[in-house]
């Protein structure tokens, strides 16, 4: 069995590859790892091979991925999510995170990266030739009209959205080896979906159907090491949402003190309770700004080792380099883990969740007629630049949305060790 910090390799490596963080095991012929996470101000650093390169390389289900990859791996090498409600302070936390860990943050996915292409067209601006029932909608008309029947479809744009989020995390990764820190996620998004529906902003029907979505997807994902919830009462959300200046969410009757205490119920009962068995979590009172350092302290006195013997963590344990290779194809390629979701949105038929098949006929004859929406990027016979992200037809980055921003903030020439070639 290897782990995501492959335990095996610790015994033959002549760089002594985390041997300060060796234990004996009741097998004196292995070792077992302890994976406390350290700041890289007290890291111990050590030579290591270069990360597997998916950002131009794909990793081909019949091949077989690197062996030296997993000895980019160390302690932290974790999956983090931070959340909390609206104006809580989540992104600066994980931004402070990252940099003393040596983190890849990802920040939460918007709707501007499903409907704006990487030219600059945006979708939206098709919706006054379209019905408002089939219109591309989002945030923003969320906040203005929350029981709008296309209300489920924007909760299914988030949940899609962070699903491959959560992917796109496990595949830098297992990857590099540089630990990732999300903001919000697929695991802690029923949330919402128990808030809206105490508010009667999606049906009974629609709310069941979000939690098998959450239920199956789960299933077919890495599960976080650690989950920061950041607490504070709705009073001080409210005041926090009227400093941040943004008119929509300060006009809108969505944020009510009902919504947000139903939203932090709904986290806590209807997300902690399974999310408790496979990760580690830690709850702050942050109506006061909280302590960034005591959350630091905390971090690095929790045991996170993947083992074999524990049910946290356990999905983190590979057989050996032939399915950690078949994991990362199936992260990279996407369209088996989609396809199976979207059979399930199908097969239980809802209408608020799905347009009409002549919606998204008219839709595409519409777009047809775009110059940046005719064609894949990659085929535009009047434009030869494209992202990275998309440069190579056999890298599928986003499934869902055109211009992701999962990558925003990483430098894949500095990663927080010096790689070698072992």
């Amino acid at each position: 069995m290897t782990s995501i910090l492959s335990t095996t390799i610790a015994k033959s490596n002549s760089f002594g590859y985390l041997t300060r963080l060796c234990k004996a095991s009741k097998n004196v012929n292995n070792l077992m790892q302890v994976a406390f996470m350290r700041t890289l101000k007290f890291k111990i650093e050590t030579p290591k091979p270069d990360p597997y390169p998916y950002w131009n390389k794909s990793c081909l289900k019949p091949s077989k991925i690197i062996d030296l990859t997993y000895l980019t791996y160390d302690e932290n090498t974790k999956l983090i999510v931070v959340d909390g409600p609206p104006a809580v302070g989540k992104s600066k936390l994980c931004e402070d995170l990252a940099k003393e860990f040596g983190l890849l943050y990802m920040p939460s996915p918007i709707f501007d990266e499903m409907y704006i292409n990487c030219y600059g067209y945006d979708v939206r601006n098709i919706n006054p030739d379209l019905p408002e029932a089939w219109q591309f909608r989002d945030l923003t008309n969320f906040l203005k009209d929350p029981s709008h029947t296309g209300t489920p479809r924007i909760q299914l744009g988030y949940f899609l959205m962070r699903y491959e989020q959560c992917m796109n995390a496990i595949i830098h990764i297992l990857s590099t080896g540089q630990g990732v820190v999300l903001n919000r996620s697929i695991f802690t998004d029923f949330g919402f979906i128990y808030a809206m529906y105490n508010s009667g902003y999606i049906q009974e029907n629609t709310l069941k159907i979000f939690e098998q979505l959450r239920n199956e997807a789960t299933k077919q994902l890495l599960m976080p090491h650690l989950v920061i919830y950041l607490e504070a009462t709705p009073e001080t959300t409210l005041e926090r949402i009227r400093k941040r200046g943004n008119s929509d969410e300060i006009n809108s009757k969505v944020f009510t003190k009902k919504y947000l205490s139903d939203l932090d119920n709904g986290v806590k009962e209807k997300c902690f309770s399974w999310l408790t068995e496979h990760s580690e979590i830690l709850v702050y009172d942050w109506n006061k700004g909280g302590n960034v350092k005591d959350v630091i302290d905390d971090i690095e006195n929790l045991d996170l080792e993947e083992s074999e013997v524990k049910t946290k963590f356990s999905n983190w344990i590979f057989q050996d380099g032939h399915h950690l290779n078949d994991v990362l194809y199936s992260y990279q390629t996407k369209w088996d883990l989609f396809t199976y979701i979207d059979d399930i949105i199908i097969d239980n038929y809802v209408k608020e969740l799905l347009l009409p098949g002549e919606a998204e006929e008219t839709i595409r004859d519409i777009l047809d007629k775009v110059d940046t929406e005719k064609y894949q990027y990659q085929y535009n016979p009047k434009y030869k630049k494209v992202p990275w992200f998309t440069k190579d037809k056999d890298m599928v980055f986003s499934f869902y949305r055109r211009t992701p921003r999962d990558f925003v903030n990483c430098d894949l020439f500095k990663l927080p060790y010096e790689t070698d070639n072992l």
